[in-house]
């Protein structure tokens, strides 16, 4: 569960309000351990379970030392486990690409469109990857040449100087 549904890593769609759509391919650096995905999906969620685990230490303490110490230990130990898990992912934390696409519903624009285009054939490679793998048509190597094929279609694009 810790490691996540994929190995490559992640496709969040968000629906929000007033038509606004957005979606994010998280690919991972291929090759890295099952242990290195952990810490990134962690380093990754950090906001939410590093705020969580403040609410519930301020909760806790605050009976029991008073508001003060309370507040300097829980957010101590919630940015101390931020930083840990940060560490711990330095060798991979800025290998890991994304891609993001926003459409707005009515809008009609051709980068956007282009851009969500490219997305989808990228998600629709690694979920075809995945496919071919759990049904035993490709091995670990076939499936991580993909998704190596498809980490490296997501390099930044380099500007002109």
């Amino acid at each position: 569960m810790l490691d996540g549904g994929h190995t490559w890593g992640s496709l969040d769609i968000s629906l929000t309000r007033y038509g606004v759509s957005r979606y994010r391919l998280v690919v991972f650096p291929p090759g890295i351990s099952a242990d290195d995905r952990v810490l990134l999906r962690a380093w990754r969620a950090w906001p939410v379970w590093g705020m969580i685990a403040w609410l519930t230490l301020e909760v806790v303490l605050n009976p029991t030392v008073g508001a003060g110490p309370a507040l300097v230990i829980s957010t101590a130990v919630a940015l101390g486990a931020g930083a840990v898990v940060m560490a711990m992912t330095g060798a991979n934390r800025g290998r890991v690409r994304t891609f993001s696409v926003t459409r707005v519903a009515g809008m009609d624009d051709p980068a956007t469109q282009d851009r969500f285009a490219e997305l989808q054939s990228l998600a629709h490679r690694l979920a075809l990857a995945d496919t071919r793998l759990t049904a035993g048509d490709a091995g670990e190597v076939e499936h991580e040449a993909e998704v190596w094929r498809v980490y490296d279609l997501m390099a930044p694009v380099e500007t002109a100087r």
